[in-house]
């Protein structure tokens, strides 16, 4: 009997425990506050909190607006304007409510040219925030984070709205526009609190973008780890992990944080570093942007600047792109799961780089090949900072031969290898952004970060199989694109532990981040929410399946992920995760910050069709 009466009150006290993980929230509200609810503050308070802002709020005025009749929010953009500038990431970061990929915003104002675009829809606020705070302060975001926490309304963090999924916008919110946190600093002897040591920093406001921040720096003879793409800001990036062409030489760019600023839902303003609030800075040192509060001021570690970078390109397709024999084909794939193999090897000598692979019709808007291609194509440059052109065409040349003699018939392929050449970091950056970022298109794809388990030690036929399998499009003959970063490896496996923050730890033994697509989103027969949902379920079936038996102890890079992995917890976070609970709910108890698969978003459910933002239990 007493072994009974233990047993059962080693339930009662397990169903507690388990009650209490499953309802963090609930003592709030069951939803987010919306216009159409009695709470929802009066227009008075809207302008009283304007006032306490000093004028900075602004209410959302979408820019295409313009191209409806009678132009229904007064947008001063003119449509032309708007139609021109929709297809680039620059237009989207100057605008307060803009982001790169609207269907995000539920297409809610599109112009004509728009993907996505429906006449009948017109022009609504929509998926859009109801307030921008246009933020120059930490004290203006504070002040708005607490308002917005007391009244139960829903707060989005927009830097220049580079983001994939969709974690910059969210409809009946209060959004902090950071992108004119753009002070920028280079202090060469910056003190390291907690230690006698000082270092060669460069201070920059949370709103700037990485081509700021990178001509800034290279005007100081230094270099840091950012984007590749210059118009990426830096907020979500940095807190996302952010990885890019020194990534794999010096670290994640989450891990050269030395100190930030934060702004928190409690109204306060704190200084974050090794010294002082170590919890949050831990938190976002690549936790994931717009959870814990936010970031108005980064410290970041900087590098001379390379003496040479040197680089190669390298490409791979059938010998003849009309020959579409089994026997082509099949070289083509097993050339690539051949260099896919030997990448590890080469980071380790210092090498880095990245590319794409293409599949059936997907090269030809990118590469103007007109019809579907035989196989996989490859498009891809390496680079190396401070070795010679002799030295990276001697660790090269043997790559190109192996792969050549390890093909059953080396005439099937064309695979290249160009012959290195040199030079300095300003130009090699100029180079690769030297096509505008484009925006306004879908965006939703899976990705995975891959090591030697998966490539140098696997035979290279399961290797080429894996490719294939996550190569797969929804429409077969459309094909699909991979793309294929070298941004592991040394870099972040040599970060000291003291630097490591929230990153999931598998970043420490991975070599390559690739990122593949191929989902239909159909935004034609179904709304923009109930399209992307059914598309991430293809990818649920179609990709992360075929990645979890690939690579079931790694993970994804949260900032170019699938927001509906069923596994988000695992693979965007890792080991991390639990801290980070406790840290969201420390830091943010009344869940005012909500991203998509954020920290804690299990408990919440945000319908795009809607934008109520609800708890799910």
């Amino acid at each position: 009997m007493e072994h009974i009466l233990v047993l059962l009150a080693a339930e009662v006290v397990s169903a507690a425990a388990s009650c209490t993980r499953t309802a963090p929230y609930s003592h709030l509200p069951r939803c987010k506050v919306t216009p159409s609810d009695s709470a929802w503050p009066s227009s008075l308070e809207w302008q009283k909190l304007n006032s306490s802002l000093g004028g900075s709020m602004l209410r959302t005025t979408p820019a295409a607006s313009s191209c409806y009749a009678d132009n229904p929010f007064g947008a001063l953009e003119s449509c032309d304007d708007v139609s021109y500038g929709w297809g680039y990431s620059y237009f989207h970061s100057n605008l307060p409510e803009s982001i790169d990929y609207p269907i995000w915003a539920n297409n809610s104002c599109l112009p004509p040219n728009a993907t996505g675009y429906d006449v009948s829809s017109g022009c609504h606020v929509g998926g859009y925030p109801s307030y921008i705070v246009n933020a120059t302060t930490s004290k203006q975001v504070a002040t708005a984070l607490k308002w917005a926490s007391d009244r139960n309304i829903r707060v989005v963090v927009k830097g220049t709205g580079h983001d994939l999924n969709g974690r910059s916008t969210g409809a009946f919110s209060l959004s902090i526009w950071t992108r004119h946190f753009n002070s920028l600093e280079i202090d060469s002897s910056w003190p390291i609190p907690g230690s006698n040591d000082t270092a060669h920093v460069l201070i920059t406001g949370s709103g700037n973008n990485w081509g700021e921040a990178v001509l800034y720096s290279l005007s100081h003879d230094r270099v840091v780890t950012s984007g590749v793409d210059r118009t990426v800001g830096l907020g979500g990036f940095i807190q996302g992990g952010g990885h890019g062409p020194l990534s794999s030489t010096y670290g994640l760019a989450a891990d050269q944080l030395l100190q930030v600023t934060v702004a928190t839902t409690a109204g306060d303003v704190l200084v974050c570093n090794f010294a002082q609030n170590q919890d949050l800075f831990w938190a976002v040192r690549g936790g994931g942007g717009g959870q814990y509060g936010v970031v108005a001021e980064y410290v970041l570690l900087t590098y001379p600047t390379p003496n040479t970078l040197t680089s190669a390109s390298i490409s791979l397709a059938a010998a003849n792109m009309s020959d579409y024999r089994k026997a082509t084909v099949n070289a083509t794939w097993a050339a690539f799961a051949q260099l896919m193999s030997s990448f590890p090897d080469i980071m380790d000598k210092g090498v880095t780089g990245s590319g794409a692979a293409f599949t059936g019709v997907s090269a030809s808007g990118i590469l103007g090949i007109p019809e579907s291609i035989p196989g996989v194509l490859l498009a891809f440059n390496v680079w190396a900072l401070n070795m010679s052109s002799e030295a990276m065409g001697n660790l090269l040349r043997p790559l190109h031969n192996s792969i050549l003699s390890n093909l059953s018939d080396p005439s099937l392929v064309s695979f290249t290898i160009s012959d290195p050449s040199s030079t300095n970091y300003s130009d090699f950056f100029a180079a690769i952004n030297a096509s505008p970022s484009t925006a306004g298109q879908i965006s939703l794809s899976a990705s995975r970060l891959l090591g030697r388990a998966q490539l140098s030690d696997l035979a290279f036929d399961e290797v080429a199989l894996y490719l294939q399998r996550i190569m797969a499009s929804q429409t077969e003959a459309e094909g699909t694109m991979l793309t294929i970063g070298l941004q592991g490896g040394p870099g972040p496996r040599n970060t000291p532990q003291e630097r490591r923050g929230a990153v999931n730890p598998v970043w420490r033994d991975i070599y390559i981040h690739i990122v593949s697509g191929g989902a239909n989103v159909d935004t034609t027969t179904r709304t923009p929410g109930s399209a992307l949902h059914q598309a991430g379920e293809w990818l649920e079936t179609n990709k992360e399946a075929v990645f979890r038996e690939w690579a079931p102890e790694t993970g994804a890079y949260m900032n170019e992920a699938n927001p509906f992995n069923s596994e988000w917890k695992h693979d965007f976070y890792g080991a991390s995760y639990q801290r980070l609970v406790q840290i969201k709910r420390q830091f943010d108890p009344t869940y005012t910050l909500s991203v998509w698969s954020g920290v804690d978003s299990d408990f919440w459910e945000y319908d795009m069709d809607s934008g109520k933002l609800c708890q799910t239990t």
